[in-house]
């Protein structure tokens, strides 16, 4: 997104304003100039690449809802505690955050197998 500084809004806008936009803000000496790029990346996502990211969306959306709500959380953070830290993938982890987040990616790619 695009990043705005108050102090002088015409020459601080910098990066795209939204997905829509067909390009993006940047500043060289000291002068704001908008250039037009279509971005295709996502547009050349493999296939397994798809998968994965619906797999992250997954994740995300998921432990958002976990967070919100306090009763689930505490939840949580006694599950990580009974589970020594690990995943089901089998790697240890710091935090409660990434310990769900890899415990909900890893059980989406479960249920949703990679098929070419």
């Amino acid at each position: 997104m695009a990043e705005i500084t108050p102090a002088d809004m015409i020459n601080s806008v910098h990066g795209k304003f939204g997905g829509r936009n067909r390009g993006y803000f940047y500043t060289r000496n000291g002068k704001q100039f908008y250039r037009e790029r279509m971005e295709t990346y996502q547009a050349k996502q493999s296939p397994r690449q798809k998968w994965n990211s619906a797999a992250f969306a997954y994740a995300h959306k998921q432990l958002r809802a976990i967070e919100s709500d306090s009763k689930t959380a505490e939840q949580m953070r006694i599950d990580y505690e009974a589970a020594h830290h690990k995943a089901p993938n089998g790697k240890t982890y710091m935090t409660v955050h990434a310990w769900k987040f890899n415990t909900l990616l890893y059980d989406w790619k479960l249920e949703h197998p990679f098929e070419e």
